[in-house]
């Protein structure tokens, strides 16, 4: 989903935004969890993409004009893509092992097992390389995303409220979705919400997650089909996942959004693969 103009919008959005802290609801999960728990996904095939026109109908369906297809071209074409098996981490990265790790916390929401947000592509891959290990590439991403189904979303094909937190009613945004509910009006604790099929928590939604790869709009037409690492240089790197900013159809493990990899937003962190 090519949404540079909106990464602006979101930018201009967040100038208004107070701190807010995880506090406000801290029974989570991941509490008292190990966080930098790695989970292995099997090797195997799956089918990377979407098909056309979905993610268009799907934002048309919650905010009418306010929707462009060109956004939700470069998911096409579905294609079946094959990768060697990986691990990769249950939670986003905490704020709490970035301070650990790196010495210092670039958040706007501060809270110990909040998503670390507001870093850039580089501070996120020299983390993983100072634990030995790496970015997920953007076909891993996915993969691991879709918990192993097919559906639209990681739990069917409808989006449902308590399943991802995005810009639902207590968000901010002039775009929130009024339909739903996710508890909570910017980050929330990571594993506040239900993991995905493969165990992993906030694939869906809370902060984008940066991956390995450069971003080409039509990457997805000449991709290999075996274990594919991305264009072999770029202007753009890949965040994906959505975020507590962005439309429901935003959170779909299919979605893909491009960015400077030296930007910094209060809503895109990582996690790291191995």
């Amino acid at each position: 989903m090519q949404r540079r103009n909106t990464i602006f919008v979101l930018i201009a959005g967040l100038l208004c935004a107070p701190l807010a802290s995880w506090a406000q609801n801290p029974a989570t999960p991941a509490a008292n969890a190990n966080l930098t728990t790695m989970v292995l996904i099997p090797g195997g095939s799956f089918t990377s993409g979407a098909p056309v026109d979905l993610g268009h109908q799907l934002c048309k369906k919650f905010h009418n004009g306010n929707c462009s297809r060109s956004w939700f071209a470069d998911e096409q074409p579905i294609h079946t893509l094959i990768l060697d098996p990986f691990f990769i981490d249950k939670y986003e990265v905490t704020q709490r092992d970035f301070e650990r790790v790196m010495k210092r916390n670039p958040s706007k929401f501060k809270g110990k097992i909040l998503p670390v947000d507001n870093v850039t592509w580089q501070e996120a891959k020299t983390y993983c390389q100072k634990l030995g290990k790496r970015l997920p590439t953007e076909a891993e991403w996915e993969k691991a995303s879709q918990g192993g189904v097919s559906t639209v979303y990681p739990w069917g094909d409808e989006f449902e409220s308590g399943k991802a937190n995005f810009c639902d009613q207590r968000c901010s945004k002039r775009w929130r979705e009024n339909q739903f509910q996710d508890g909570y009006e910017y980050t929330a604790p990571v594993g506040n919400y239900p993991p995905n099929g493969y165990g992993l928590y906030d694939m869906a939604g809370n902060v984008y997650e940066w991956v390995e790869d450069w971003y080409a709009k039509d990457y997805y037409r000449v991709r290999p089909h075996k274990n594919p690492k991305g264009p072999a240089s770029g202007s753009k790197k890949v965040m994906r996942g959505g975020s507590w900013i962005n439309y429901s159809v935003g959170v779909r493990p299919a979605d893909r959004t491009d960015t400077d990899p030296d930007d910094r937003f209060a809503f895109s962190g990582f996690r790291c693969a191995q």
